[in-house]
């Protein structure tokens, strides 16, 4: 692989707002919908987004990710992962 193939590809946010706002940056929805949508305080969510918030519930990035965003499991057990939580899902070799 060549260096600028390496430069070009982009990079796995590491941090839990990172993903967050990687999600979030595939919709064309308001902050304000995805936190009704998930049934979580706007400015809770303000916070996960920002980074400001950096050890939320489990129970909250469920909603705020399979509701909120509406993300398939793989996605939510990824986020849940970065924020140092069990996955939902069983490993692909106990399916």
């Amino acid at each position: 692989m060549t260096a600028n193939a390496l430069r070009s590809r982009p990079v796995p946010p590491t941090s839990l707002s990172g993903l967050l706002g990687r999600y979030r940056a595939r919709l064309s929805k308001s902050q304000a919908a995805i936190a009704s949508d998930a049934w979580l305080d706007e400015s809770y969510v303000s916070r996960l987004f920002s980074g400001e918030r950096s050890h939320p519930s489990r129970d909250a990035l469920i909603l705020l990710s399979a509701f909120g965003l509406g993300l398939p499991v793989e996605e939510v057990d990824e986020i849940l992962l970065v924020a140092d939580y069990k996955p939902l899902a069983l490993p692909q070799t106990l399916r």
